[in-house]
């Protein structure tokens, strides 16, 4: 038995010499083995670090090449406060964890980078690609949170992408001189687009399928992937979307004129004369002042009439929908309290899944209603963003994790995988999900355990419907 795993560390040793690489554009990227199935590339960058005369332009091709790329650490966060790390420190404390169970977040404007694991790097394994848009309110979050990682997807025949885009401010903010640019508005989308289009030329060389790109995301990622597949830019660089707490941010989006606005608002703050001494502005100062004057603005992607032509409600409303099928849900206490979770998410995912089956394509309705069996799982329910642990795989330490949840969340790893693979969540030995359509449509609940259910609140969404 010895000698047997003396013999397994020696092998494991030797693989480790033998560091995996790719050449992307002449650039040898070098990443690392993760456990014995997984190939992962870190801070791999797809764009030229937006600083300087860059900052609020669009991404621009990468040309500050490096011959030989070390992608084996992730890159810094974009631009952002620390809310998002005080909120994962305060879910560890009321778990009985300590809140340095989260290290402290790095952040720079120079932030354009993604993040890969891959079973294989054979370029004709065709494997399907799943790129996850992380949330946030388009102020905050980072593409390598804990949860987001995809380690455990990876094995599973999956290619699994994060992404980082630009936050608040640095990404989505415009001003008046900025009229004539490739971009006036919407940056951090643009970000996306730019990563999209770097995966479709690159994805094969890292195992993956060009064809078949899938766009995962939770809240605020979710509502950009959402503007994305009604964008002539974008919506040819994926093929399906897992909408995870989305719908309702899209009732109503700033117009170019409101982003302008806040922009001379900015100028006006740090009394500057022009929009190069904004650009010129340390990036630390910018966010401190801009945090202080929009504290409570909420950063949907904006009707800029570039990548964004109307609103998304409206499009989502209309007959143009792109040939992409769809899975969206909510949980169960996204704000817990009930009125508040159907008006904002139940009801407007329902529609937007209605809408699409009735123009011809493919949706189904998940409700995700599981509860961790602890006093503080009690407490915080099936809280907004509670469900994406289960779809990664991915549980915190500190969190009650038992034989329930890890069943759950195999079964809904199958569920978006076999998606993400084909177009349609449901295999072999996983309980029937049906598209959400028909008169009486059905809802797939993920919760103590798998079952389906009628559309939720069906009075109350007949009057939300009537009234949009």
């Amino acid at each position: 038995m010895r000698t047997r795993l003396l013999l397994i560390a020696v092998i494991a040793l030797a693989g480790c010499e033998r560091s995996p690489s790719v050449t992307v554009d002449g650039e040898l990227l070098v990443g690392k083995y993760t456990g014995e199935n997984v190939v992962t590339f870190l801070g791999v960058p797809f764009a030229e670090p937006p600083v300087g005369d860059l900052r609020w332009r669009a991404p621009q091709p990468l040309t500050s090449k490096l011959g030989r790329h070390e992608t084996i650490k992730f890159a810094a966060a974009c631009m952002q406060t620390m809310r998002i790390l005080d909120w994962y420190r305060s879910m560890a404390v009321s778990f009985g964890a300590s809140a340095d169970y989260y290290d402290n977040l790095k952040v720079s404007e120079d932030c354009l980078y993604l993040n890969l694991w891959t079973p294989t790097l054979e370029s004709d394994a065709k494997l399907p690609v799943m790129v996850w848009i992380h949330g946030g309110s388009n102020k905050s979050g980072w593409s390598f949170e804990d949860n987001y990682r995809g380690h455990v997807l990876a094995p599973q025949g999956v290619v699994v992408v994060t992404v980082g885009y630009r936050q608040g401010a640095f990404g989505f903010l415009s001003h008046p001189e900025l009229e004539g640019e490739d971009a006036v508005a919407n940056f951090g989308l643009w970000d996306l687009v730019a990563a999209l289009q770097w995966i479709k030329d690159n994805v094969e060389k890292f195992g993956g399928d060009p064809d078949r790109v899938t766009l995962f995301g939770e809240s605020a990622g979710s509502e950009n992937i959402l503007a994305l597949m009604f964008s002539n830019d974008a919506r040819n660089l994926f093929h399906r979307a897992a909408l995870h707490s989305t719908a309702g941010y899209g009732l109503s989006m700033p117009t170019l004129q409101d982003e302008q606005q806040r922009g001379r608002d900015l100028m006006a703050a740090l009394a500057a004369s022009s929009l190069q001494d904004l650009r010129q502005t340390d990036a630390a100062t910018l966010l401190e002042t801009y945090t202080e004057l929009a504290a409570d603005h909420y950063h949907s992607p904006a009707i800029d009439r570039q990548l964004i032509t109307e609103s998304t409600w409206e499009s989502i409303q209309s007959d143009r929908w792109p040939d992409h099928a769809v899975i969206i849900g909510t949980n169960a206490d996204e704000y817990l309290d009930r009125a508040a979770t159907t008006e904002e998410y139940v009801c407007p995912s329902q529609s937007v899944a209605a809408k699409r089956t009735t123009t011809g394509g493919d949706a189904w309705m998940y409700f995700f209603s599981r509860v961790r069996e602890d006093e503080a799982g009690a407490e915080i329910g099936a809280y907004h963003g509670a469900e994406y642990p289960y779809v990664f795989g991915v549980h915190d330490d500190y969190m009650t994790t038992s034989a329930v949840d890890l069943e759950l969340s195999t079964q809904m790893q199958k569920y978006w995988i076999n998606f993400a693979a084909t177009g349609n969540p449901n295999g072999e030995r996983l309980p029937d999900w049906p598209m959400f359509e028909g008169p009486e449509p059905l809802v797939q609940e993920f919760g103590d355990e798998i079952i389906t259910i009628p559309a939720i609140e069906p009075d109350f969404c007949a009057s939300f419907e009537a009234s949009n």
